[in-house]
């Protein structure tokens, strides 16, 4: 793949210019078309003043060219991507705009999701099955300034399966992939940055993938036309790896113009071919900036070649801060992330938003009998606060007509009718409170309340005589 034709597929991925980086999905200046915050309620609408709660919905709420917006905060849930959108009308989940929301769980892209947009997120990937996370199995998803990590607990961003689905044109841009697989670096050989399992033509370009256990890419065993071009690869077990098994073999793969550096356990660059497997074809290094790998800057040239690279300290900013700026005299400045990225270290994500006081989705409702002897029961009503979050009832009699209402004194959710309230119509007032406020709702108002029914005091008066007649008889 040229080079021309690489940057058009990154731009129509991402929504920008060739000849610029415009504004990226959760940039300032998103659209937001349905809401999700850690104050709202998977009952809401999902708009502004009524957000979602779950990262889960608001992504099941969205149809194709539509933008799910998360509000700063933490969302601790595992997430399916369930549907997707279609060629060229993808569905977005992105931070607020001025906002940066984490999703702390798993992130699953199934095969079928195609054309997704995951944008200016941090992803914490880290899940109780210690399963890779994203996990991309579609065709045609972004990935574009998002924080992606778990701690150290397994693989992070894990593209296609030989057994789940092979991806096509995913877009990997603008992210930080760091501090996944387990330590120390080198004691599993399986827990990578990126992992491409199965894949064709992916792009890779302009991240910092720093600090992973193992590989920062690996390609194996089956990963085809891969372009990884601009991004900073430090510190990882091994850089770059070009493999292949089970009959399968990664074939024309290039990684061009990046800073492959201080790989902890082998070298930068490096390849596996099993005996008797296929050898890839068509691989290469090329004219990247390499330095201090363990073992080497580039392993011994099998299924790839390596040509016009150079040995050059890059000059990190403050590499132990990750900051990876490096000087405009660097050998190696023509090879760091560009197009609007910062080699700086990320930024701490804004606190999360006061809360806000609860606002009324939905007004209570009754159900039951309106008849002396019989109950009636309140539902809470649905609020755009869902925790923590107390609710109060107060029941009220009005007139026939509704109007006219005072209190009852009752105070639970259920209410028992009497003979005062026979003529008369009941409603409920519920209030919900939070620490940054109260609002009330009121419920329609029941039927007119009914006495007894004659036959049923009849048969209470029958019954009492029968009563006193066989008390007599015994006697």
């Amino acid at each position: 793949m040229s080079k021309k034709l690489v940057l058009t597929a990154v731009a129509i991925a991402l929504g920008v210019t060739v000849l610029g980086f415009g504004a990226g999905p959760g940039a300032a200046t998103v659209s937001c078309d349905r809401y999700a915050a850690t104050s709202g309620s998977d009952t809401a609408y999902g708009s502004a003043s009524a957000p979602f709660r779950t990262a889960q919905k608001l992504l099941d709420s969205l149809s194709a060219g539509q933008t799910g917006c998360l509000a700063s905060g933490t969302y601790s849930e595992d997430v399916r991507v369930n549907h997707g959108g279609s060629q060229g009308s993808p569905i977005r989940l992105t931070s607020a705009p001025g906002q940066r929301a984490t999703v702390a769980g798993r992130l699953y892209v199934p095969a079928g999701s195609n054309d997704v947009v995951l944008a200016d997120l941090n992803l914490n990937g880290a899940n109780a099955s210690d399963l890779p996370s994203p996990t991309v199995n579609a065709d045609r998803v972004t990935l574009t300034g998002d924080d992606i990590t778990n701690g150290h607990t397994a693989i992070c961003l894990s593209i296609g399966s030989v057994d789940w689905g092979t991806a096509h044109d995913v877009v990997v841009d603008r992210n930080r992939i760091h501090d996944c697989g387990r330590l120390p670096y080198g004691s599993t050989n399986h827990d990578h940055g990126i992992y491409i399992e199965s894949a064709r033509q992916v792009v890779i370009t302009n991240n910092y993938i720093y600090d992973n256990a193992d590989r920062g890419i690996q390609l194996y065993p089956d990963a085809q036309g891969t372009t990884i071009s601009n991004n900073v690869i430090d510190g990882n077990g091994e850089g770059v790896f070009f493999a292949g098994d089970s009959g399968l073999a990664s074939s024309d793969n290039v990684a061009s113009r990046n800073v492959i550096s201080n790989s902890r356990v082998r070298y930068n660059v490096e390849s596996w071919w099993p005996s008797g497997n296929p050898v890839g074809t068509g691989n290469v290094a090329s004219s990247n900036c390499l330095w201090n790998g363990s073992q080497g800057n580039v392993g011994d040239q099998v299924g790839f070649t390596a040509t016009g690279n150079s040995v050059t300290n890059p000059l990190f900013a403050d590499r132990t801060a990750k900051n990876f700026s490096v000087p405009s005299g660097s050998a190696c400045a023509a090879d760091v992330p560009s197009g609007g990225t910062t080699g700086s270290a990320p930024q701490t994500p804004p606190s999360p938003a006061a809360p806000a006081a609860p606002a009324n989705v939905k007004v209570p409702v009754l159900s039951g009998t309106a008849r002396s002897g019989f109950r009636l029961d309140a539902s809470a009503g649905t609020w755009s606060v869902t925790t923590p979050l107390t609710v109060a009832y107060s029941w009220q009699r009005c007139d026939r007509t509704g109007a006219t209402c005072a209190p009852t004194g009752a105070t639970t959710s259920s209410y028992t009718l009497g003979t005062d309230d026979v003529g008369s119509t009941l409603r409920v007032v519920v209030t919900a409170t939070n620490a940054a406020g109260s609002a009330s709702a009121t419920s329609s108002v029941s039927g007119v309340v009914q006495s007894k029914s004659r036959k049923s005091a009849l048969s209470l008066h029958r019954a009492k005589n029968a009563g006193l007649r066989r008390f007599l008889l015994r006697r």
